[in-house]
């Protein structure tokens, strides 16, 4: 006669798993997202200026 593999049960080692609080990024309001925050305060210290395209020739000599 055939055993299943899980029927003999495990011993247990005392190991215990902690419920961890779920991650949830509540849901901003309509008004909000299209008007953006008012609350927002811009930290960059330097303007984005997007690098510009260079030919392979002209880097090589550069």
């Amino acid at each position: 006669m055939c055993i299943p593999h899980g029927a003999g049960g495990s011993k247990s080692n005392g190991f215990i798993k902690e419920d961890k609080p779920k991650k949830h990024i509540q849901k901003v309001s309509k008004e909000q997202f299209e008007k953006g925050d008012p609350d927002f305060v811009d930290e960059r210290t330097t303007a984005y200026e997007p690098k510009s395209k260079k030919s392979f020739f002209s880097a090589l000599l550069d």
